[in-house]
């Protein structure tokens, strides 16, 4: 069949939910198409490219990725399902707006409320320190921490006055392909991929004398789970979270007996246990500085699944003292007494060295010898570790998210890079 290029043109259908449609419907043909056959033109496909939220967050923007799992828990372990195929993605940005900059905000809002619009991803956008041109088809931008992606969009923005909207045919590490010329010079412009999404809330507002704030979130609905690797360690095939909690917010640990509790008021309450373990419950936090290592978080929590994947944490705290070296074959250490001995049988552990270097391991046996423990490990570690060479000896619980929401906080001015702050909830599960 004959190659058909397509371009865009501009058709304004008049309608409330559409004031400006995009279709690229003019067919170009050469006789060289037309002696590969007859084109088919019965059916275009047509691109919308909806009107986009220009007004871009100083502060005040956050993306929160919903999930949504399933837990059955028997009384020895629990099976978990995730639900969605990937995670919904809801932008929120709070803008600052001066009364006619306001004026246009508030002429989208009551248009466009409930409407689907294109939304940049700010975070993810890049500041060229170059200018981009009218006929311009292809633009160099890194695209390897951010979700570009082939049949996306992405807005050339200069200002809430001055952007254009283009469709994405084409991705390398450091190249976009448009579908045609952006048909505008910017000036250093930032260009941000867009996604599709409806203000399902609609559109909060807070006026003051001289500033009008302009709340919004956006549920995305052209959704996909980001592939690749965040980089961990792994311990029986599952990442090993390897950053102590950043104290971006509060650490908080709780265990407790799930049970019916059966209180007639008279005397003892008893207990009906319904699992054989505690629930062991954390927050955990995470600081990210740069675009790459929010891109790396946001590619962590996509292949979590919500609460689906486990993942292994460890305390970050000495759990265990060394009191004797451990030799290269060595299997069993004294360690400086810590528990009953049954308290560490089956228990996962780390010993983290203070040039980087890790081992994980599970304790197989236990025994009292004097005022001291020995533990057996279910391998040697195969080099000489002395006490003072240690950073962390470390339990290691295997974990998955108690939280099918999760949210990055952003801090952005504009000026410096990018940090992002993020808290959930993680439950232990039988390891």
């Amino acid at each position: 069949m004959a190659t058909v290029a397509l371009s865009t043109g501009n058709l304004d259908a008049g309608t409330p939910d559409l004031p400006s449609l995009h279709l690229g419907l003019i067919h170009h043909l050469s006789t060289g198409d037309l002696d590969a056959g007859a084109p088919d033109l019965a059916s275009p496909e047509m691109v919308m490219l909806y009107e986009p939220w220009p007004f871009r967050p100083l502060v005040g923007a956050s993306d929160t990725l919903e999930s949504l799992s399933d837990i059955m828990q028997s009384y020895t372990e629990e099976q978990r399902l995730a639900l969605r195929k990937a995670p919904r993605q809801n932008p929120r940005y709070t803008v600052k707006l001066d009364p006619a900059q306001f004026s246009l905000a508030r002429d989208f809002a009551r248009r466009r409320a409930g409407t689907q619009v294109c939304v940049p991803i700010w975070w993810e956008g890049i500041r060229l320190a170059g200018n981009v041109a009218a006929a311009d088809t292809e633009i160099s931008i890194d695209t390897t921490a951010g979700d570009w992606r082939v049949g996306g969009r992405l807005i050339v923005w200069q200002s809430e006055d001055n952007y254009a909207l283009a469709l994405i045919t084409a991705v390398e590490a450091d190249t976009v392909t448009l579908l045609a010329p952006i048909g505008a010079d910017f000036t250093a412009p930032t260009v941000a991929p867009v996604r599709v999404a409806r203000t399902v809330e609609g559109f909060s507002i807070t006026r003051g004398k001289l500033v009008i704030d302009v709340t919004a979130r956006f549920q995305v609905e052209d959704n996909i789970k980001l592939e690749g690797d965040a980089g961990y360690p792994q311990y029986q095939s599952i990442d090993v979270l390897i950053e102590p909690t950043a104290r971006v917010s509060d650490i908080s640990e709780n265990i407790i007996q799930a049970g019916e509790y059966q209180d007639n008021g008279f005397g003892i309450v008893p207990i009906e246990r319904q699992r054989e373990y505690v629930d062991y419950g954390q927050k955990i936090a995470f600081l990210e500085e740069g675009a790459a290592a929010v891109w790396r978080r946001r590619v962590w929590v996509h292949a979590r699944n919500g609460k689906q994947k486990p993942f292994w944490l460890p305390s970050f705290n000495s759990d265990l003292k060394l009191m004797a070296p451990i030799g290269a074959a060595d299997t069993v250490i004294t360690v400086k007494r810590a528990a009953l001995p049954a308290g560490y049988l089956g228990r996962h552990v780390m010993i983290e060295l203070k040039n980087g270097t890790r081992y994980f391991r599970q304790i197989v046996a236990a025994a009292r010898v004097g005022d001291n423990d020995e533990v057996e490990l279910s391998s040697s570690l195969g080099a000489a570790v002395s006490s003072a060479q240690i950073l962390w000896f470390s339990y290691l619980s295997k974990v998955r998210l108690d939280a099918d929401a999760v949210t990055f906080n952003f801090v952005a001015s504009g000026k410096g890079p990018l940090i992002a702050t993020v808290s959930v909830p993680v439950m232990e599960v039988p390891s």
